[in-house]
């Protein structure tokens, strides 16, 4: 065990350094974009969940040097209620120069006995702060809707998480990238000769009506952060819709969420509803997409993307410490 890191709860003091060493260890993760102390605090800090005690930092020489944040079900909150309340670590992360020295271990068993008791679900899509729950916004890295750990380039975390009895379950997390070059606008879907209408939402003109589905209306103007969407409506009621934001990139858009109310599928209108989508993000410049999806959970829109020329970019890990 290294002496060399002290550990200690965040307090708002620690912000500035905190930030400082997130954006040194997790530049050139894939989406990755630097971090303003206004932005960590935005997202996690004055979110209802958050408890400073569960974020831990290592400190050495004045600097972080490591750090885990461990949290607790959040509280019975509309933004949180489609979650079963779970013990998560959302991430841990430690300098290059300190690795070798036990500094991750002692952060990782602070974690754990912050949570108290198992299981514990290690970088998981429900994590609150570091996804897309309370806000539409791009996650600091990782996939369009988590910070995760990839089977393909985390393999190094994976086993060294599971020689300390994280185990992967649930595979299939995946995330899915297409080219919007040369994208027809779809013929006419017949939504009308069923009493329906196609409407465009944005941040500026959020959905105010009802809907089968919480997340456009949990979004709302979604604090100003840009997105666009397509609603199916009956009447004042969404009955499917589809949502996308930019990456850091500029030139990628995230495909956020798809769904259409189940008396609705098999009509043709889910393939219209992604087909409209996408016409609508090639012609707002954007010169690719990208999607999270669950393979087993979701095979039905899995092969919709693959019907439309989208291919498997990665690969993300599920692990559970019971």
């Amino acid at each position: 065990m290294s002496d060399s890191a002290t550990l200690a709860p965040f307090s708002p003091a620690h912000l500035p350094a905190l930030v400082a060493f997130l954006n040194r260890v997790l530049a050139g993760r894939r989406h990755w974009a630097p971090i303003t102390a206004a932005d960590f605090a935005e997202r996690v800090l004055e979110q209802p969940a958050f408890d400073p005690n569960g974020l831990i930092l290592a400190w050495a020489a004045g600097q972080v040097v490591g750090g885990v944040h461990a949290i607790k079900p959040p509280p019975l909150l509309p933004v949180y209620q489609e979650h079963e309340p779970r013990h998560h670590v959302a991430w841990l992360a430690v300098e290059p120069d300190f690795k070798g020295q036990g500094v991750g271990n002692r952060l990782l068993r602070a974690a754990e006995s912050y949570l108290y008791y198992c299981p514990v679900h290690f970088a998981w899509q429900t994590a609150p702060f570091y996804g897309i729950i309370e806000k539409l916004w791009v996650p600091w890295y990782g996939s369009t809707e988590r910070m995760g750990v990839s089977a393909v380039h985390d393999k190094a975390l994976i086993a060294w998480l599971g020689q300390r009895g994280y185990q992967v379950v649930h595979p299939g997390d995946v995330s899915m990238l297409a080219s919007l070059a040369a994208r027809a606008r779809p013929a006419d879907s017949n939504l009308a000769l069923v009493d329906l209408r196609l409407t465009p939402v944005n941040e500026r003109s959020p959905w105010t009506g009802d809907e089968a589905f919480y997340r456009l209306r949990g979004w709302g103007a979604n604090g100003g952060r840009p997105y666009q969407g397509l609603v199916v409506a009956d009447c004042e009621r969404a009955v499917g819709s589809v949502a996308w934001y930019p990456l850091p990139d500029g030139a990628t858009a995230a495909l956020a969420w798809i769904g259409l109310e189940r008396a609705y599928r098999g009509l043709h209108f889910g393939s219209y509803l992604l087909d409209s989508a996408l016409v609508e993000m090639a012609d707002q410049g954007y010169r690719a997409v990208e999607v999270h999806v669950h393979t087993k959970d979701s095979p039905e829109a899995v092969a919709l993307f693959r019907r439309r020329g989208f291919e498997v970019i990665d690969y993300w890990v599920n692990l559970v410490k019971t």
